[in-house]
């Protein structure tokens, strides 16, 4: 079994895998019960907790631009003289791809709609200013904030893996708290959870992908939209995803990341073209200011008085939950593909690129769908209010060349969650492997097929949404995780100062 799957953790492997399995098939045939115990329980984390998810986030955002600029931020993940893996375009596309990419299509269209129509704060719904706060909320939503997230986690694996020789394990951003107890009970079940909450959370987004591609090709094509389709589009998933692993992390993931970022640059720059240019620059232009003017209040803001009858909950608590829910598998991957980096590249890069990008190409796809007229505007919007997943593919029918275009927003949306998924099995395959940054071929494809099977079962037991409440509440404990990983960063930067080798000086120490 050494030979096949390496130096394995069996009992976290068997444990993890029989426990997800056995929650997969609770939800798909008690869907009711499953789904309301979980829906309770996230009712009341939203109510009783959206206070410390919104701290969470803006404390992450915070701690990054502040490790950033001091000297700590002149280290490299490694040795002195070590060079970067991949290429900076490469990296940038795989954090990118690994981080985002379908959600930006899934909701580009739908989410602005739904802040239009239902605009919480800073303006009246359904006005021209309405739009602009719609687009700064899924610029927040989808920018900097949940970016930091993902980078002060990977940064504080990859301080314990490339500067103490830990494993790459999640566990181990804990070493500057817990020492090496990150290999005994407490940091096995951190990493227990870890693998849970991934997995739940993984197997959600395909399924949901599943359903928003499988609309688009019905939509396209003129098939009905039923289970055979989903498996057909699942199956594809499945082509792309298997011989991105099997191909390994150079020659599968960073090539079909850098083929993402083509297409959907492409695609970006075709409606910027094609829709209204100026009116899109201007949109551009007054969401970065409202954005910069209230970030402190958005990022804080609390709907003291329930004045919006749980829109908080159903949108950026939940948003910063699914970031927290995905931070340790995200970040455990960008540190694995970071060796090499210096922490100021690593944090500001991590941060500052792909939220350039996402602000960049919501705004395009949101200023073009508000520049639609007022029928094909409420079609769209009638429409997702029964099935979100349809916004973008009713928004393309508005396009020239609407049928090529789709063809290639497919192709898109197949490579994005395929390298998303990739990602994930990747970093639990590592996890599985003790922290061996590259864990045999064989336990990553078996995780790809648990990974890849699990939707299906979801999407025909309609056990889909349950699950992924499950994977949402269980960011709560993962944001307790998340402030004793910031904690153990600051004491490794003090550990580190007593390395002669290292060079810190006492102004580099927080």
């Amino acid at each position: 079994m050494n030979k096949l799957f390496g130096d394995l953790d069996k009992p976290l492997f068997v444990t993890s895998l029989a426990i997800i399995v056995f929650l997969t098939l609770f939800s798909v045939c008690f869907t009711d019960i499953f789904g309301a115990f979980w829906g309770a329980l996230n009712s009341w984390i939203c109510t009783n907790f959206g206070w410390f998810y919104l701290l969470i986030a803006g404390m992450a955002v915070l701690f990054c631009f502040i490790i950033a600029f001091t000297k700590v931020g002149k280290l490299k993940l490694g040795k002195d003289n070590e060079k970067p893996e991949h290429s900076t375009f490469s990296w940038i596309a795989m954090l990118f791809s690994a981080g985002m990419g379908v959600a930006l299509y899934f909701w580009c269209v739908s989410e602005p709609l739904w802040h239009y129509h239902y605009t919480p704060y800073l303006a009246e719904p359904e006005t021209n200013g309405a739009i602009v706060q719609a687009m700064t909320i899924i610029t927040m939503h989808n920018g900097i904030h949940g970016w930091a997230l993902f980078a002060f986690v990977g940064l504080g694996i990859g301080y314990a893996a490339y500067r103490f020789g830990k494993p790459l394990s999640f566990s181990s951003s804990l070493y500057g708290l817990i020492g090496d107890r990150i290999n005994g009970p407490w940091g096995k079940l951190v990493n227990f959870l870890f693998v849970i909450v991934t997995i739940a959370g993984l197997t959600t987004s395909l399924g949901m992908a599943v359903l928003s591609i499988s609309y688009m090709v019905s939509n396209l094509t003129g098939l009905s939209m039923n289970l055979m389709l989903e498996i057909a589009v699942m199956f594809a998933i499945g082509l792309i995803f298997i011989l991105s692993v099997s191909s390994g992390l150079k020659k599968g993931m960073a090539r079909i990341s850098d083929w993402n970022v083509y297409l959907a640059i492409a695609f970006g720059l075709f409606v910027f073209i094609v829709g209204p240019s100026v009116a899109i620059l201007n949109l551009c232009n007054q969401t970065l200011g409202n954005f910069i003017n209230n970030f402190a209040y958005m990022t804080l803001w609390s709907d003291y008085g329930n004045t919006t009858d749980g829109w908080l909950g159903s949108w950026t608590v939940f948003y910063w939950a699914w970031w927290i829910a995905w931070s340790p598998f995200v970040g455990g991957f960008l540190a694995r593909i970071s060796k090499g980096r210096t922490i100021r590249q690593f944090l500001l890069f991590s941060m500052l690129l792909p939220t350039a990008l996402c602000f960049i190409w919501l705004n395009i796809m949101g200023g073009f769908t508000f520049s639609l007229d007022s029928a094909a505007l409420d079609n769209i919007w009638q429409t997702i209010q029964v099935q979100n997943e349809a916004g973008l593919a009713l928004m393309l029918n508005e396009l020239p060349l609407s049928g090529i275009v789709t063809v290639v927003v497919i192709a898109n949306v197949l490579l994005f969650i395929a390298t998303s998924a990739d990602a994930g099995a990747n970093y639990i395959s590592i996890v599985f492997a003790k922290g061996i940054p590259t864990p045999k071929i064989a336990l990553r494809l078996i995780v790809s097929l648990v990974l890849l099977i699990l939707p299906i079962a979801l999407i025909i037991g309609d056990g889909l949404k349950a699950l992924q409440t499950m994977s949402i509440v269980m960011a709560l404990p993962f944001s307790a995780v998340l402030v004793l990983v910031l904690i153990s960063i600051l004491k490794m930067i003090n550990m580190d100062k007593k390395e002669p080798e290292n060079k810190l000086t006492d102004d580099a120490i927080i």
